[in-house]
């Protein structure tokens, strides 16, 4: 019975690692946004440097410039449309079966290389994209927070410029600067498209200001951590019932194992010269 119950868990915890499905859900594209299927190509961070090194270059961008962070946030902005891309069954079902349990984001990709695998990402995915980018050229950024939506700053100049890939605001250079709408997320309302975004007071709040990170964090550590520990506990769980098993026919082997005796010392076979 216990053989039974040990070989049942293993198939269980093995099974999923074969099940390419995201349980969590896929999103759809809604066509509002400023989406480009012919970018789907670009499936790295170093792909996606390469593309905008190469679009700057065309229209004659410096590399460090406000410009060259805009248009990182343009091209981004095309290449996702919005919606969390999460971890599949195949790939570390732990994560997935947790976040349809708890309701969490556990699922929800944190590594800009894993995120660029999807035509959707979220909020905070996107700007996690981003980030990465900047970090590569050396460009202040930090996190820009609201109660229901990610974006982030840039510092340029000695000034902090507003960037949201995700919702893509129709804003100027002059009204990015923190400046201008004073970290005061109503100021931002105005420059969002309500028939594409009808729940900005959801997203931003009322009469709220804005959660500002640390210069240059690098985001999503704790979630990091948690999805490689699980992603390999996913591929190899199902080996530990088989120890199990194998550990238990092997005790069971050595209790039972007869020992051979040696007939040079039974009864039947000892001389008189052996007592001498």
């Amino acid at each position: 019975m216990k053989k039974t119950i040990l070989i049942a868990l293993a198939i269980l915890l093995a099974a999923p690692n074969f099940i390419n499905m995201d349980i969590n859900g896929i999103s759809e594209y809604d066509h509002k946004e400023r989406y480009n299927p012919a970018l789907s190509s670009i499936n790295s961070i170093d792909k996606l440097e390469q593309y905008v090194d190469r679009c700057a270059e065309l229209k004659k961008i410096p590399p460090h410039s406000d410009e060259y962070t805009a248009l990182l946030a343009y091209v981004i902005s095309c290449r996702f449309y919005h919606g969390f891309s999460h971890w599949k069954l195949s790939e570390n079902w732990i994560a997935a079966i947790g976040q349809k349990i708890t309701g969490m984001g556990l699922a929800c990709k944190v590594k800009p290389n894993d995120i660029m695998k999807h035509p959707y990402a979220a909020c905070s995915q996107q700007a996690l994209v981003m980030m990465d980018i900047l970090r590569r050229k050396q460009i202040d950024y930090r996190k820009a927070g609201f109660p229901h939506h990610y974006a982030l700053e840039v510092k340029h100049n000695g000034h902090w410029y507003f960037f949201d890939p995700n919702m893509e605001p129709t804003i100027t250079l002059a009204q990015r600067m923190h400046e201008s709408w004073k970290g005061e997320n109503d100021n931002l309302k105005k420059y969002y498209d309500p028939s594409i975004h009808p729940m900005l007071s959801y997203q931003f709040g009322n009469k709220q200001r804005v959660d500002l990170g640390p210069v240059n964090e690098i985001p999503a550590k704790n979630a990091t951590l948690f999805q490689g520990a699980t992603s390999l506990l996913s591929k190899t769980l199902f080996c530990i019932p088989l120890f199990l098993l194998l550990w238990n026919a092997a005790r069971r082997k050595s209790m039972y194992a007869v020992k051979p005796t040696n007939n040079r010392y039974t009864p039947q076979n000892l001389t008189p010269s052996f007592y001498a």
